[in-house]
């Protein structure tokens, strides 16, 4: 796939200050022009041009036509053939076509009211003539791209968000934050919202790794990739920009700059890159001139002159295509002008290329050996004594609250942001993770005590909506993971943060664990309640993405996840508290943990841990383990009397189902409540949510 100039999403447009469009006349629609702007940003071409954008994959051009009228619809040509077909048909808005091979993607409104910020994306299959919708839930999407490994592309929060789609399966899956991604060769490359730079996720290991990091004034304007090389032309807000690229092949080397960082006397949006050549449009004695980069070594070129009513469409292979004032396709076999480095125009090739070591680049983080990288001017330090004491750092997004005694003399304590990006976002079972806010490295210059860390989180609708599902995690380098910590979020004045205990110095972060279960879908009762106790690690699925939502919970599989969602820690005693649950059982030391909190009681020495749960053996458990946590815990004498079954209650778990109805961890079914009835999973997950719900941890 040729990386063709996908300026895409509107956003973007408009802080781009022209763009270069496909202009096929006659059947294939448009005007004609060499699209440029001033150095003040006026644009010089008419008003009339199609603003559209085209790609190009094994000699089939596909571009977006914008009529008199102001209907937008997809075309496709072969080039060996000139057929021209049109793809679509329906009178909606459209955006950003992009081809691989015969599959074509696009973003739509479709769907969608015209009124709304969303759009849909679509695709459409050359070989077969089948059109597609891709999302399955509406949303701000734009910028799809397509390879051999699926699509990709963003939903245009403030920080954006990278959704994939594998089209074996029809699933979709978040790859976390990031903005305009470009899929190729299985690498997904992006823009980083937050700095302006660039990073590239493996799909096939879920690794993020940072390619270019920016921020302060400079920032990446837009990019191309074949998924070896990246072009892409950085700026500034003086209004100056360069060329560079970088390989993604070694991650040890640096960015190799092919231009100068200079103001322009006009600037062009055109930008490509093929097999081993990639060109670009700078201004040159007031003319637009082509130039090639020969990617294996950085060396820069003169192509020629851009003719007027030529406009260029992208790279097939290393031959460029480009449209000719009459609608027909030309080519350059750019190869061949890869001859003499250039001299001209200022273009400063460099004689070492991307795959050629070069001296450090000053302002490149430094790189930790576990694999992070701090981010400058982003650390902060305090020193707690043992009067403990609340501290609030960095405005606010790192804050902890320290009890007397938690740490023995004064310690120093410094808190660095770092490079996100470095860190693949997984758990400690391979599941994916979301970045919801920044990554934080905490060290301690002494012994580290207990601490209650709390981390700010992004306040955007995407994250405010799934805050039960978000976690602090501290990363483990030895493993390459993360894994949960806890979490109680909160709303105050200072923005949505999320709070937990920690005892050790490392690198935290708040994440968002979404697991859904295909037995468990939207409509399912316990929805909400089963994907908020998976989120935090307190249930796990049966294999094969199940919950077993009807299956019948047993006393030691609740034992687990009473004990997961008070935080016990597991425990595992010299002697077994229960003749039949030994040491070598997968329960033991969590059956340990619920009976040395007090949460559970034997019968004569026994637990009988395979023996299905009773609802008045769980309203029991979850009395005792909350007596000492919830104030208003008296027991309400008229709580059962709606109840027509309430004689059945046995008589040592009245108190405790009494008490579980006024708590309301426990509801009846219609008029029956049902204590000697056995407990399913889903609802095991409901009364759990119900108990953290009661204790204010969610």
């Amino acid at each position: 796939m040729s990386g063709v100039c996908k300026k895409g999403w509107r956003g973007w447009k408009r802080a781009c200050l022209i763009w270069t469009v496909i202009c096929l006349s006659g059947s294939l629609g448009g005007a004609s022009a060499v699209h440029a702007v001033g150095a003040r940003g006026s644009e010089m071409a008419s008003a009339a041009m199609s603003q559209s954008d085209s790609g190009v994959s094994d000699g089939i051009v596909v571009w977006l036509s914008t009529a008199a009228d102001g209907e937008q619809q997809i075309y496709a040509r072969y080039e060996s053939t000139g057929e021209t077909k049109a793809l679509t048909s329906r009178k909606t808005r459209k955006d950003v076509p992009y081809i691989k091979g015969t599959m074509v993607v696009w973003a739509d409104k479709g769907e969608q009211d015209a009124s709304s910020t969303n759009w849909d994306i679509y695709s459409y299959d050359l070989s077969t003539g089948t059109e597609r919708k891709l999302n399955s839930k509406a949303g701000q999407y734009a910028n799809p791209s397509v390879d051999e490994s699926g699509v990709v592309w963003a939903d245009q929060q403030k920080y954006g968000r990278i959704i994939h789609y594998d089209p074996v399966s029809g699933a979709e899956s978040s790859l976390g934050e990031g903005q305009y991604p470009i899929l190729s060769q299985g690498r997904v490359i992006f823009k980083n919202a937050r700095d302006g730079g660039l990073s590239m996720i493996e799909l096939s290991s879920g690794v993020h790794r940072p390619l270019v990091s920016l921020g302060a004034t400079n920032y990446v304007d837009w990019f191309v990739t074949n998924g070896e090389y990246v072009l892409y032309k950085q700026k500034n807000s003086n209004l100056e920009s360069k060329y560079a690229i970088i390989s993604l092949l070694d991650r040890s080397l640096e960015t190799q700059d092919l231009s100068p960082m200079s103001a322009k006397v006009e600037e062009y949006a055109f930008m490509s890159i093929g097999n081993s050549q990639a060109a670009y449009l700078v201004n040159e004695g007031g003319q637009a001139v082509l130039k090639g980069v020969d990617l294996a070594t950085a060396k820069v070129y003169s192509v020629r002159e851009a003719e007027a009513g030529v406009q260029y469409i992208g790279f097939n292979g290393d031959r460029l295509l480009y449209a000719q004032s009459d609608g027909s396709l030309g080519s350059l076999e750019m190869s061949k002008y890869n001859t003499n480095p250039d001299s001209g125009g200022g273009e400063v090739p460099s004689p070492t290329g991307p795959n050629k070591p070069t001296e450090p680049n000053p302002t490149t983080n430094p790189v930790k050996n576990d694999g992070g990288s701090t981010l400058p001017g982003t650390s902060a330090t305090f020193v707690v004594g043992s009067q403990g004491g609340a501290f609030s750092i960095l405005d606010g997004q790192v804050q902890f609250v320290i009890a007397a005694d938690a740490f023995s003399r004064d310690t120093e304590i410094k808190v660095s942001e770092m490079a996100a990006n470095y860190y693949l976002l997984k758990d400690e079972k391979g599941r994916s993770l979301e970045a919801a806010g920044k990554v934080w490295d905490i060290q301690s210059a002494g012994e580290f005590g207990k601490a209650q860390l709390s981390l700010s989180y992004s306040n955007e609708p995407y994250w405010t909506e799934h805050r039960e599902k978000l976690g602090i995690y501290q990363y483990q380098a030895a493993l390459g993971c993360w894994s949960y910590v806890g979490g109680v979020t909160d709303n105050s004045n200072n923005g949505p943060s999320i709070q937990t205990t920690i005892d050790s110095p490392g690198t935290y972060a708040v994440l968002l664990r979404s697991i859904h279960f295909a037995d468990v879908d939207t409509a399912h009762w316990a929805a909400k309640e089963v994907e908020v106790l998976a989120a935090r690690g307190i249930v796990d699925g049966t294999g094969a993405d199940l919950f077993a939502p009807k299956s019948i919970l047993t006393r030691e599989q609740f034992s687990k996840m009473l004990a997961g969602t008070l935080g016990l820690e597991p425990v595992s005693p010299a002697e077994s508290s229960f003749g039949d649950v030994p040491s070598s059982k997968w329960s033991y030391s969590w059956v340990e943990a619920a009976a040395a909190a007090g949460i559970v009681e034997g019968d004569h020495g026994l637990f009988k841990p395979e023996d299905a749960l009773t609802r008045e053996q769980m309203m029991a458990m979850l009395v005792r383990a909350v007596k000492d946590r919830l104030e208003n815990n008296q027991t309400q004498g008229t709580e059962l009397n709606r109840f027509k079954d309430q004689e059945m209650i046995s008589e040592w778990a009245l108190p405790f189902v009494r008490q579980a109805v006024a708590l309301k961890l426990v509801e009846g079914n219609g008029e029956l409540i049902q204590t000697r009835a056995t407990t399913t999973r889903a609802e095991a997950a409901v009364v759990l949510y119900r108990l953290l719900e009661q204790l204010n941890e969610l």
